[in-house]
């Protein structure tokens, strides 16, 4: 931070890049999962391997939100002041 930035409008722009990380997080995994499930043959394969690919795939989303959202709420925070 230089002397003259505002230290709120510091904060904001990098609440702003996190938030843009995690959408663009999860944007990444569902490409690559649509990718695979297409480009794989999951579309056309049995029910019990279609399940199983949308199983890992939910559990791969849901870690991608849970650790970027954790930088996310990191700059939400505030500490008390004193």
């Amino acid at each position: 931070m230089t002397e003259g930035e505002d230290p709120r409008a510091v904060r904001r722009a990098a609440l702003r890049k996190a938030t843009l990380q995690l959408v663009l997080g999860v944007v990444v995994v569902d490409a690559v999962a649509l990718a695979i499930y297409y480009l794989g043959g999951i579309d056309r394969a049995p029910d019990n391997t279609r399940t199983t690919f949308a199983v890992i795939w939910t559990v791969a989303t849901a870690i991608t939100v849970a650790v970027l959202l954790k930088r996310v709420r990191a700059f939400r925070h505030v500490p008390p002041r004193r």
